[in-house]
This record gives C-alpha cells, structure tokens and sequence, in this order.
C-alpha cells in the first residue's frame, strides 16, 4: 500500500490529498502534519486511512512519499528540523524556491519534484505541471490531472505563471453574467449561458494546434458582431494586458528565487 505524507495541509495539499484518495481510495494511507489542524482534521474525519500525526517528523517517518507543502516564509526553518530518509520520494509544491535550494534543505532523496497543481486536481482535472519528467513520479500521480512535464525550472515556472490567469478569468466570467443580469436575464439564466458558451469555445480550442488557436480569433464576419467586439477590446488595450499581466507575475516569480 502506498504511504503518503504532507508537511503541510493548507488548500492546495488539501486538494491534492483528496485527489489521491479519490484515486486511490483505500489502497493508499496519508498522514497529516498537524499544521491546519481544522482542514486536517476534517479530512481524517472523512477517510479512515487518513491520520493526523504529532509532528512532522512523525509524517515522514510513516511515509514512503512525501509531500511539502508548507508556506515559503517556513519552509526553511521546518524542512531542516527534518530528517528525511534516502528512500524517500519527495514532491515539492513550496513556491519561490528552487529544487537546489530544497534538495540543500532536505537532504539525499529517491527523488525530488517541483510540481504546481491546482485546487481543481480534487476532482481530477486540469493540468499537473512538474519537473524533473520521472516515470515514477508520473506513475504515481496519474488520473489526477492532464500532467505537463516541463524540461527545464524555467519552464515550469512560465507554467506556473500562467495559473495566475485563474482569477482573472473567474472575473470575466462574472463580468458577463452580471451584464446579461443588468440587462433582463435572470442571473441563474445568464451564468448557464455564459459558462456553457465559454466551455463550448474550450471544448473547441481543444482540437486546433496551437498555431490554429492564435488565428482563430480572426475568424469573423467582416463588420460583424465578433469583430465590434474585439477591436473595442483591442483599443481599449485589454488583449495586451492580459499578456503584460504575465510579464509581471513572471518578474515576481523570478525576482523570488
């Protein structure tokens, strides 16, 4: 039976305990740090092979692998007061740091990976991106997402980048559905609109290669709605500033490491 333990249990872990578990149901065990006493407890609660441990030490020794997951401000000071075996498998989703600095800080592993999920990994979907590519690592952590093997840190960190587009995308959509809402629409009618229409351009976007999705947009009827639409965008310059909002995060992102 795979052993997994998490140093760590804020929402990220959370999420990314509980997709194993709907992964692997009872064929796996977790231990909890007892940081996030509530959001650990409540998984315990909920999963007999779930258990909150004493320590952190304790997490890692009942585990086979481990998963870092505490706050960057800690990360230091928590991960040398620990003693880390050489067989163990060690996945870090600890941001700002890179796999050099954490390899210093825990030690001789099995392995080591840099892996960024997301707090949709729960339901098993949406991408997984990590680094270094391990079989093992990609083995174990399969069915849990789309995974996206990066062949560099850097790429990952781009990767990484682009996750910052969550909330602005949730904003939009809100956007939408609160102008149709201003408009008449029912604000239950206007979100399942705008949310199936969005997912149908999606499900869409999903079959062009990428050269197609950056040509696509240009697909419209001369004088047409779409093209009303997308020049008031384009002049008001809100294309760009989606693209110069990633060229801000990805400055933090490196400024950080």
């Amino acid at each position: 039976m795979p052993r997994i333990g998490f140093v760590g249990v804020g929402t990220i872990a959370n999420a990314v305990a509980r997709g194993l578990l709907a992964r692997y149901g009872d064929d796996i065990s977790v231990a909890l740090s007892p940081r996030n006493a509530e959001k650990a407890a409540a998984l315990a609660a909920q999963f007999p092979n779930v258990e909150v441990k004493a320590s952190n030490q304790e997490v890692l020794d009942s585990s086979d692998w481990v998963v870092l997951a505490v706050i960057p401000r800690v990360a230091k000071d928590v991960l040398t007061a620990l003693s880390f075996r050489a067989d163990h498998q060690v996945v870090d989703l600890v941001a700002n740091f890179s796999l050099e600095q954490v390899r210093e800080w825990v030690g001789s592993t099995a392995s080591l990976t840099r892996m960024v999920p997301l707090p949709f990994i729960a339901q098993r979907v949406g991408p997984l991106a990590l680094y270094p590519d391990s079989a093992q690592v990609a083995e174990f952590f399969e069915g849990l997402g789309d995974l996206v093997p990066a062949r560099n840190e850097r790429e990952l960190d781009v990767l990484q980048v682009v996750t910052a587009l969550m909330s602005p995308y949730y904003a939009t959509l809100g956007a939408v559905v609160s102008w149709g809402a201003a408009n008449g629409l029912p604000a239950e009618l206007s979100a399942r609109y705008t949310i199936s229409f969005f997912e149908a351009l999606l499900q869409q976007a999903k079959t062009l290669s990428p050269g197609q999705l950056g040509e696509i947009w240009k697909e419209m009827t001369p004088g047409g709605l779409n093209e009303l639409a997308v020049t008031h965008i384009q002049e008001a310059g809100s294309l760009a500033a989606w693209e110069a909002a990633l060229d801000k995060v990805l400055a933090r992102v490196l400024s950080m490491k």
